[in-house]
């Protein structure tokens, strides 16, 4: 009898390791381990190979039943008042979690030119936002920054491009609490910027992208790409 208990153990406890071991579909270097749905919600939030940067800490601000990429929404749609974007080298998507996060995703198509400070932000009407993350990934590395400049309606974030390296993708998350639209913009810097003139700007539903408008002729120096928007 105490044979058959013992087998018995031993079966369910490889049964159990079996199974666990089929859940895990992905782990990266951070040591942060992936289910097939979570992976497929990452890659539809987000973008391929965004799995390969999230940090444990970035894991766990997110609920398991959130992690679903059926409940992505996305917008890759220019804002139609804006007629001064360009899609030739990048292109920029919003996204809705379906748990109150927003991405915002600006993906080179081809390597920029012009290495200085890049911006990426929202304005929210109507909608709050907090717990923000902007992330750089490239052929070589990642890095995040945090040269935020905050304002009541929304916010900007000031991204060194690497000096160098391929395959750039600048992405941006936050949670939002309320209702009404949120809009997304990323602008390239066309010529050297320090980082005080990258932070020259207010965010504004009639600025670029309907975000930031620039000031003491800082516009100039940036592509005036257009934006997108999605309700929430």
């Amino acid at each position: 009898m105490k044979k058959i208990i013992v087998a018995l153990i031993l079966f369910a406890s490889i049964f159990v390791i079996k199974v666990n071991a089929e859940e895990v579909y992905y782990t990266n270097q951070n040591e942060v381990s992936f289910t097939k749905e979570e992976y497929d919600f990452f890659s539809e939030f987000f973008y391929e190979g965004y799995q390969d940067i999230v940090t444990k800490e970035e894991y766990n601000s997110y609920e398991k039943e959130e992690m679903k990429a059926e409940l992505v929404e996305t917008n890759y749609a220019i804002v139609p008042y804006d007629a001064s974007h360009t899609t030739d080298n990048k292109t920029i998507k919003i996204s809705n979690s379906g748990n109150n996060k927003i991405s915002i995703v600006a993906t080179w198509k081809n390597d920029p030119k012009v290495r200085s400070y890049d911006v990426i932000g929202a304005y929210l009407e109507g909608p709050k936002w907090n717990n923000m993350l902007t992330r750089i990934n490239y052929n070589s590395g990642n890095y995040s920054s945090n040269e935020i400049n905050s304002f009541y309606n929304g916010f900007g974030v000031s991204v060194k491009l690497p000096s160098n390296g391929s395959n750039i993708i600048v992405s941006q998350s936050f949670n939002y609490t309320g209702s009404g639209t949120i809009y997304g913009n990323y602008q390239h810097a066309k010529s050297s910027v320090t980082l005080a003139q990258s932070k020259k700007y207010t965010i504004d539903r009639n600025g670029f992208g309907g975000v930031f408008s620039f000031y003491d002729g800082i516009g100039s120096k940036y592509d005036a790409m257009g934006g997108v928007s999605i309700n929430v």
